[in-house]
Protein backbone atom coordinates (compact mmCIF):
# COMPACT_ATOMS: atom_id res chain seq x y z
CA UNK A 1 0.00 0.00 0.00
CA UNK A 2 1.16 3.22 -1.21
CA UNK A 3 1.46 6.44 1.41
CA UNK A 4 -0.38 9.62 0.20
CA UNK A 5 0.77 11.82 2.85
CA UNK A 6 3.41 12.28 5.01
CA UNK A 7 3.11 10.20 8.76
CA UNK A 8 2.42 12.89 11.17
CA UNK A 9 4.51 12.07 14.60
CA UNK A 10 2.27 11.50 17.73
CA UNK A 11 3.49 14.07 20.99
CA UNK A 12 4.97 11.66 23.59
CA UNK A 13 1.42 10.90 26.29
CA UNK A 14 3.99 8.89 28.61
CA UNK A 15 3.40 11.38 31.75
CA UNK A 16 0.23 11.64 33.38
CA UNK A 17 -3.10 13.00 31.69
CA UNK A 18 -5.94 14.99 33.23
CA UNK A 19 -10.00 13.44 32.01
CA UNK A 20 -12.01 16.57 31.40
CA UNK A 21 -15.52 15.57 31.18
CA UNK A 22 -17.89 18.37 30.26
CA UNK A 23 -21.88 17.59 31.83
CA UNK A 24 -24.70 19.44 30.73
CA UNK A 25 -26.16 21.92 33.85
CA UNK A 26 -29.29 20.18 35.04
CA UNK A 27 -32.05 22.96 35.83
CA UNK A 28 -32.62 24.33 39.12
CA UNK A 29 -35.63 24.89 38.75
CA UNK A 30 -36.89 22.39 41.41
CA UNK A 31 -34.47 23.05 44.31
CA UNK A 32 -35.63 27.53 43.94
CA UNK A 33 -39.35 25.33 44.13
CA UNK A 34 -38.32 23.30 47.03
CA UNK A 35 -37.19 26.80 49.14
CA UNK A 36 -40.94 28.42 47.72
CA UNK A 37 -43.10 25.40 49.03
CA UNK A 38 -40.94 25.33 52.71
CA UNK A 39 -40.98 28.38 53.51
CA UNK A 40 -44.95 28.93 52.46
CA UNK A 41 -45.28 25.70 54.76
CA UNK A 42 -43.42 27.10 57.52
CA UNK A 43 -45.61 30.09 57.26
CA UNK A 44 -48.83 28.35 57.24
CA UNK A 45 -47.77 26.60 60.48
CA UNK A 46 -46.60 29.88 61.88
CA UNK A 47 -49.78 31.48 60.56
CA UNK A 48 -51.92 28.64 61.94
CA UNK A 49 -50.01 28.94 65.52
CA UNK A 50 -50.92 32.58 66.28
CA UNK A 51 -54.36 32.32 64.64
CA UNK A 52 -55.35 29.07 66.71
CA UNK A 53 -57.36 29.26 69.55
CA UNK A 54 -55.58 30.33 72.38
CA UNK A 55 -58.22 31.83 74.91
CA UNK A 56 -60.24 29.86 77.20
CA UNK A 57 -61.77 31.01 80.60
CA UNK A 58 -60.89 29.17 83.84
CA UNK A 59 -61.38 29.26 87.41
CA UNK A 60 -64.62 28.75 89.17
CA UNK A 61 -67.55 30.90 87.84
CA UNK A 62 -69.23 32.84 90.32
CA UNK A 63 -72.93 34.10 89.19
CA UNK A 64 -75.37 36.35 91.00
CA UNK A 65 -78.44 38.62 90.93
CA UNK A 66 -77.53 42.10 91.98
CA UNK A 67 -74.58 41.83 93.90
CA UNK A 68 -72.15 39.15 94.96
CA UNK A 69 -74.02 36.71 97.47
CA UNK A 70 -78.05 37.55 95.95
CA UNK A 71 -78.51 33.78 94.26
CA UNK A 72 -82.79 34.51 94.20
CA UNK A 73 -83.39 31.87 91.41
CA UNK A 74 -80.12 30.53 90.45
CA UNK A 75 -79.70 26.74 90.77
CA UNK A 76 -76.25 25.26 90.72
CA UNK A 77 -75.69 21.77 89.49
CA UNK A 78 -72.24 19.82 89.84
CA UNK A 79 -71.38 16.89 88.26
CA UNK A 80 -68.12 14.95 86.26
CA UNK A 81 -68.46 17.02 83.74
CA UNK A 82 -68.10 20.73 85.65
CA UNK A 83 -70.91 22.99 86.78
CA UNK A 84 -74.29 24.06 85.21
CA UNK A 85 -75.54 27.23 86.33
CA UNK A 86 -79.39 27.89 85.94
CA UNK A 87 -80.63 31.51 86.14
CA UNK A 88 -84.34 32.11 86.39
CA UNK A 89 -85.93 34.57 83.92
CA UNK A 90 -86.73 38.03 85.75
CA UNK A 91 -88.49 40.45 83.24
CA UNK A 92 -85.78 43.51 82.87
CA UNK A 93 -83.82 41.48 85.82
CA UNK A 94 -79.70 41.24 85.57
CA UNK A 95 -77.20 38.39 86.61
CA UNK A 96 -73.82 38.72 86.39
CA UNK A 97 -71.07 36.07 85.80
CA UNK A 98 -67.50 36.41 86.81
CA UNK A 99 -65.17 34.47 85.10
CA UNK A 100 -61.21 34.73 84.49
CA UNK A 101 -59.71 35.10 81.26
CA UNK A 102 -56.84 33.00 79.95
CA UNK A 103 -54.20 33.24 77.30
CA UNK A 104 -53.39 29.50 76.82
CA UNK A 105 -51.34 30.34 73.58
CA UNK A 106 -47.69 30.92 72.26
CA UNK A 107 -48.24 34.85 71.90
CA UNK A 108 -49.42 38.09 73.69
CA UNK A 109 -52.27 38.55 72.10
CA UNK A 110 -54.83 42.38 72.38
CA UNK A 111 -58.30 41.17 73.74
CA UNK A 112 -60.31 43.97 71.95
CA UNK A 113 -64.31 43.28 72.69
CA UNK A 114 -67.55 41.76 72.44
CA UNK A 115 -69.23 41.40 69.55
CA UNK A 116 -72.14 39.59 70.58
CA UNK A 117 -75.09 41.71 72.33
CA UNK A 118 -77.98 40.77 72.22
CA UNK A 119 -79.09 36.99 72.95
CA UNK A 120 -82.88 37.09 72.07
CA UNK A 121 -84.47 37.13 75.51
CA UNK A 122 -81.30 38.15 77.63
CA UNK A 123 -78.16 39.76 76.40
CA UNK A 124 -74.64 40.75 77.44
CA UNK A 125 -75.55 44.31 78.82
CA UNK A 126 -71.96 45.71 79.73
CA UNK A 127 -68.20 44.28 81.18
CA UNK A 128 -65.95 44.69 83.81
CA UNK A 129 -62.28 44.05 84.74
CA UNK A 130 -60.39 43.18 87.57
CA UNK A 131 -56.90 42.31 88.23
CA UNK A 132 -57.86 39.88 90.75
CA UNK A 133 -61.38 38.92 92.96
CA UNK A 134 -60.53 41.35 95.40
CA UNK A 135 -59.62 43.91 92.92
CA UNK A 136 -61.36 47.40 92.11
CA UNK A 137 -64.20 46.77 88.98
CA UNK A 138 -63.14 49.19 85.78
CA UNK A 139 -64.97 49.56 82.85
CA UNK A 140 -63.69 47.41 80.13
CA UNK A 141 -60.93 48.24 77.82
CA UNK A 142 -58.80 46.63 75.27
CA UNK A 143 -55.70 45.28 76.86
CA UNK A 144 -53.05 43.23 76.58
CA UNK A 145 -52.87 39.46 77.38
CA UNK A 146 -48.80 37.76 77.88
CA UNK A 147 -48.76 34.34 77.34
CA UNK A 148 -50.20 32.27 80.56
CA UNK A 149 -51.73 35.68 81.58
CA UNK A 150 -55.30 35.61 82.91
CA UNK A 151 -57.65 38.55 83.77
CA UNK A 152 -61.13 38.97 85.38
CA UNK A 153 -63.61 39.79 83.79
CA UNK A 154 -67.23 40.56 85.22
CA UNK A 155 -69.80 39.64 82.37
CA UNK A 156 -73.34 41.73 83.03
CA UNK A 157 -76.42 40.14 81.82
CA UNK A 158 -79.69 41.49 81.37
CA UNK A 159 -83.29 39.76 80.35
CA UNK A 160 -85.56 41.53 77.85
CA UNK A 161 -88.60 43.60 79.15
CA UNK A 162 -91.49 41.16 78.25
CA UNK A 163 -93.62 37.92 79.59
CA UNK A 164 -91.29 34.82 78.82
CA UNK A 165 -93.66 31.81 77.10
CA UNK A 166 -91.47 28.81 77.97
CA UNK A 167 -90.90 26.77 75.08
CA UNK A 168 -90.71 23.17 74.47
CA UNK A 169 -87.14 22.70 73.66
CA UNK A 170 -86.50 24.14 77.69
CA UNK A 171 -83.39 26.21 78.90
CA UNK A 172 -80.51 27.41 76.54
CA UNK A 173 -77.26 26.45 77.72
CA UNK A 174 -74.22 28.93 77.29
CA UNK A 175 -71.04 27.09 77.05
CA UNK A 176 -68.61 30.12 74.51
CA UNK A 177 -68.76 33.85 74.51
CA UNK A 178 -67.49 34.90 71.45
CA UNK A 179 -64.29 37.63 71.68
CA UNK A 180 -62.40 40.25 69.11
CA UNK A 181 -59.37 40.55 69.94
CA UNK A 182 -55.26 40.97 67.64
CA UNK A 183 -52.61 39.15 67.69
CA UNK A 184 -49.46 40.57 65.75
CA UNK A 185 -51.61 42.66 64.26
CA UNK A 186 -54.35 40.28 63.19
CA UNK A 187 -57.93 40.95 63.61
CA UNK A 188 -59.45 37.44 65.59
CA UNK A 189 -62.61 36.38 66.49
CA UNK A 190 -63.39 33.49 68.77
CA UNK A 191 -65.76 31.59 70.39
CA UNK A 192 -64.17 31.20 73.70
CA UNK A 193 -65.29 28.32 75.44
CA UNK A 194 -66.46 27.65 79.30
CA UNK A 195 -64.07 24.19 79.54
CA UNK A 196 -65.95 23.42 82.59
CA UNK A 197 -68.85 25.61 82.94
CA UNK A 198 -72.24 25.64 81.14
CA UNK A 199 -74.52 29.21 81.99
CA UNK A 200 -78.29 28.32 81.56
CA UNK A 201 -81.12 30.38 80.95
CA UNK A 202 -84.46 28.96 80.26
CA UNK A 203 -85.77 29.20 76.81
CA UNK A 204 -89.14 30.14 75.75
CA UNK A 205 -90.77 33.13 73.36
CA UNK A 206 -90.87 36.54 73.91
CA UNK A 207 -92.20 39.56 72.02
CA UNK A 208 -89.43 41.93 72.92
CA UNK A 209 -86.31 40.44 72.59
CA UNK A 210 -83.07 41.97 72.87
CA UNK A 211 -81.23 42.16 70.09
Amino acid sequence: MTLTHTPVAQDDVSGDSILIVHRPHRSRWWAALMVVALVVALGAVGLGQVTSPALRFGGTPVVWRTAPGDTAGIQTVDNALGSEVTVGFERTGTFTAELALVNHGRYPLKVAGFPEKGAYYYGLESVEMASDAEGARQPFRSFTLRRGASRLLVLHFRFADCDLQPGALGPAARTSLPIDYRVFGLHQRQAVPFPNFALSVPGGHCNRPVL
